[in-house]
Formats: structure tokens, sequence, C-alpha cells
């Protein structure tokens, strides 16, 4: 599952604008994003091991912060929700051209459509979806990347930092795009069978199989094309296949990015769902919202975010725009994590011994403050580079605060100490 939300359009699409740019340095951008992904990943798996639980960034920030906060994260990852169905299904439309003339729109609601009735039938029923793709996926990266070292020029990887390091880092948050997810499975706690054992496990094996994928591609990418055939074709990984490759290499890479692009709507969509749920069982949205289905998923909550997504589609928002929004919550919600992580180790450090996965209080520390850290340098860069971010973030967080209000002064009326009664 975690293989399946991170590895899409991050990898299959964003790589050739991103290596235009950083050029040799591309495999150093994809490492950096990779170190930051991991290490909050990391924090994820040890307050995962502790507390396992669904809706798991939401959960944990109103647990380790004040209400007003934890409502926020909620409240963010609520809103982006759909932007991410959008951004996903939008992209498909942009990889794959129709040949029948349908509006884009049209083949990204139908996708939207056809993971909505996947998602309806379980975890399984998903999970099992997921593994099918996942396959297909993988094995295509496996194909570009074994397939295409010897076709490196060592000559086309030197010097790496040919575009300075300063590219290069802000490649970086361009490249983090494509790890973002990581922690998915923290977000269904609930159903994992030893979710104190299997998340973390789970989080540290997904992540040397995503960082050995990604690694090995962008060296082969930068290093059998060269910067300047990269700057003339500004190609995708398919095309960039085509290049490389002849014949049923560049088909079979092809279908494989098909996938990829789709693959993570199953994950936004098993996780926003119970996050929507979760938020619904804490008294902030309509209780109904929480209701499940005989497959155990909330189904009413799955429709919701089905059709925002639809109507975000409809709109035909800038797909950057959108995973712009998207990965700057992401990031808030990996420092906020970070944070709790670091409050169990100062106020609940016996939890953290008894926990059947815990890294020691140095490397705790160490993984803590490098994610903050870093979650803080990334979203600067991310401001600085389109002030529309912030501003919309602005706009969010204000809309959100003014229904926290709003739902603070009904409880009240109603005789509640709080949300929940």
């Amino acid at each position: 599952m975690i293989v399946g939300t991170v590895v899409g359009a991050g990898i299959y699409i964003i790589i050739g604008p991103l290596a235009v740019s950083v050029g040799p340095g591309l495999m150093i951008s994809y490492l950096i994003a990779l170190l930051i992904a991991a290490a909050s990943s990391f924090c994820y798996a040890q307050v995962a091991a502790i507390y396992p639980t669904t809706a798991a960034t939401y959960r944990y920030a109103r647990m380790f912060y004040p209400e007003t906060i934890g409502f926020l994260m909620g409240w963010l990852r609520f809103m982006t929700s759909f932007y991410g169905l959008a951004l996903m299904a939008s992209g498909f439309t942009e990889y794959f051209d129709s040949p029948w003339g349908i509006d884009n729109r049209i083949i990204a609601a139908v996708i939207l459509t056809i993971f909505y009735v996947v998602n309806a039938f379980g975890i399984k029923t998903t999970q099992l979806v997921q593994s099918v793709l996942v396959t297909i996926v993988v094995a295509g990266l496996i194909v570009f990347s074994g397939g295409g070292l010897a076709e490196i020029n060592l000559d086309n990887l030197t010097p790496m930092t040919e575009a300075g390091m300063g590219t290069i880092f802000g490649g970086a948050l361009t490249a983090f795009f494509a790890y973002t997810g990581m922690y998915f499975v923290a977000e269904i706690g609930d159903e994992i069978e030893e979710s104190d054992k299997n998340i973390p496990r789970a989080i540290i094996i997904a992540s040397i199989i995503i960082g050995l994928l990604y690694l090995s591609t962008t060296l082969v990418f930068s290093g059998a094309l060269g910067w300047d055939t990269i700057k003339a074709a500004e190609p995708n990984l398919a095309e960039a296949a085509q290049i490389i490759f002849p014949g049923w290499t560049f088909y079979f890479i092809q279908l494989s990015g098909v996938v990829a692009v789709i693959m993570p709507i199953n994950s936004i969509y098993a996780a926003s769902c119970r996050l929507l749920a979760s938020l619904s069982e804490d008294g902030y949205m309509p209780v109904i919202l929480a209701k499940k289905n005989r497959f155990n998923v909330p189904g009413i909550a799955l429709t919701v975010i089905y059709i925002l997504g639809i109507l975000i589609v409809s709109l035909d928002l800038s797909i950057l725009y959108l995973g712009a929004i998207s990965s700057l919550v992401t990031l808030i919600g990996m420092a906020l994590v970070a944070g709790a992580g670091l409050k169990i180790l100062a106020q609940e450090p016996d939890k953290l011994k008894e926990a059947p996965f815990t890294l020691s209080p140095r490397v705790m520390i160490g993984l803590g403050i490098f994610t903050i850290i870093a979650v803080i340098c990334l979203a600067v860069f991310s401001f600085m580079e389109d002030p529309l971010i912030l501003y919309s973030l602005f706009i969010w967080i204000g809309l959100g605060l003014i229904y926290f209000k709003i739902r603070q002064y009904y409880a009240k009326t109603k005789g509640y100490q709080n949300f929940y009664g």
C-alpha cells in the first residue's frame, strides 16, 4: 500500500522537468528528498508503534497539541484529500491522451468512479487491487533502471553539481512530491493486523524499496540521456525509455507509467474517508459521516470525498497548484508528528521502552529535529517560489477557524463542555 501510494506521478512525470533544471544532480535532489521523507516516516513509525490509530496525522495532532491545532490539521487534510484525487485523475489525462477526443474531465471522473467502487468494498479489496497495480509499476521501474545501467555514460554524470548546489537543493522540494505518502499505512492503523509491529516494519521496508527504485531510476535517466538531450526533449519516464530502449521495453514502461499515475487514487480514497469519519466521531463533522457499510468502510464519507473530487476536477485547476498545496499540508503534518515523537520521549519514556519498535533516544531526537528543520526549509522554498500557495493556505486555515468557532459555540449552547458532548 505504501509503495502504491508513493510511486506515481512524482517519478513518472516530474522527473523530466526536474532534470532540466538540476542536470546531472538529479539523483542528489531525489536523495535529499528521500532522507527527509525517510526521517519523518521513521518518526511516524515510532509514534504508530505506541499509538496505532486511524487518521494518524490528525489523531496525533489532536493528542499532543492544543485542540485548535488538532482540528486544523484534520481540516487541512480533509481539504487536500479531494485536491489529491483531482491531482492524480487530472495528471492521468495529461499523461495519456484519449484517442477518441473525449473531454479530459470526463475521463478523470471515470477514473475516480472506478476507484470509488473499489474502495467501497473494503480495505482487503483495496489492498488486492493495489497489489496488482504495484506489481506492474515496480516491474516498469526495474526494467528501466536495470536495463538502462549498461547505457549509462559516466561523462553525463560529471560534475553532478554542475547546475549548482542551490538549484539541486531547490530541486529537492519538487522531488519531495515523489515521496509523499511513505507514512500512509499509519493512516489506516486500526485496520492493520498487529499494527504496533507491522506499521514500523512496512514503513522501513517500503523506504528501502522506494529509495532503491528512485535512485537507480534517476541515475539511468541522467546517465543514459545526458543533460543536453534532457533539455532538448524534456521527456517523462516513458519518453526517456523510448529514446534509450527499443520496441517492447518502451511499451511496457509506458503501461507502467499509466498505471502509476492513477494508482495513488486508491490510497487517497482509503485514507481520506477514514479521516473524515474520524472527524465525525470526534464531533467536528456530522455524525452520519462515521457510519460504516457492511465492508467496514465509512461509505457516506467515501461518497462525500468522491463528489468533492469530481467537483475539483470539473474546475480544471492547475496540477502544479494542486500538488503544491497537497505537499505543503503533508509537510505540516510531518513536522507535527516529529514533534509528537519528541514529546513522547520527554513525557512518556516508559511507553517508548515497551514499544515493539523503539528508536534510541539520540536517534529519535536527531530524526525529529532534522525533520522539523527540513520541513521549515522546504516550506520557505515553496512560499518563495509561489506566494499563491501561502495565500491559499491562509484562506483554508481562516475558513477552518471560522467553522471551528461556530461548532464550538453550538456545542456550548447545547450544554456540552466541548465538541464531543
